[in-house]
């Protein structure tokens, strides 16, 4: 089956790559697919988002046509030979506390969907999540899919103030904030896990493509 995408350069030395617009597991694939593969080129950066990535170059070593015709090359053979099955894993596994001091939002979760907490923590351990992307402040890993058992709205309002390591959810998708900062997402839990480490030349724990399994943490709170 043929797979379409949008080609359009947003400045004279970044293209973008637009395969549809929704979170979706096969999409994501086919991104990180072919970013893996435009690494062939001679490239300055790529940027991964849930369904398109932005490919940043040199336009002095190539011309707009130029770096377009081969751009589209790589996207025709690495879609033709796409395949996700029996494709390796990398996932990552990340310790969580959850409710109680760690997850002020996990009984509004519960009560959301009239449900046990219990149920929101087992429902939201049971499965493995993908990073789609990374975004919002350094290392915030945006991860999915979320069951509709548990996908819950973000917070009305902002919290001004939101600790490194919450865990959260908004809607379908759920996150963990590296640093302190404001956020709106239901936080559920919190993990000791350093997400970003600046001082690290690959400052980052976690990165698109990567794979997450949460593991609960007992707690006394």
């Amino acid at each position: 089956m043929g797979v379409d995408a949008k080609f359009s350069f947003v400045s004279e030395g970044s293209l973008l790559v637009e395969f549809d617009d929704k979170i979706d597991y096969e999409i994501s694939e086919r991104v990180d697919a072919l970013s893996l593969a435009l690494k062939e080129l001679d490239i300055i950066d790529i940027t991964i988002s849930y369904s398109s990535l932005l490919v940043d170059f040199d336009p002095i070593k190539y011309s707009l046509d130029g770096f377009l015709s081969e751009v589209k090359r790589i996207f025709d053979f690495t879609m033709s030979n796409f395949t996700s099955r029996d494709k390796k894993l990398n996932v990552r596994e990340i310790f969580v506390k959850f409710g109680g001091q760690f997850g002020p939002d996990l009984k509004y979760v519960a009560d959301f969907h009239n449900i046990s907490e219990e149920e929101v923590i087992r429902e939201f351990t049971s499965k493995i999540y993908k990073v789609f992307m990374l975004g919002f402040t350094p290392g915030f890993a945006y991860m999915g899919i979320l069951s509709d058992k548990i996908a819950t709205p973000r917070l009305p309002t902002p919290r001004l103030v939101v600790e490194a390591g919450s865990v959260g959810i908004a809607g379908n998708q759920t996150g963990i904030y590296p640093v302190r900062s404001p956020g709106g997402w239901r936080i559920i839990g919190r993990t000791d896990q350093i997400m970003f480490s600046p001082e690290k030349e690959d400052p980052f724990f976690l990165k698109p493509s990567d794979y997450v399994r949460f593991i609960r943490l007992d707690c006394d709170n």
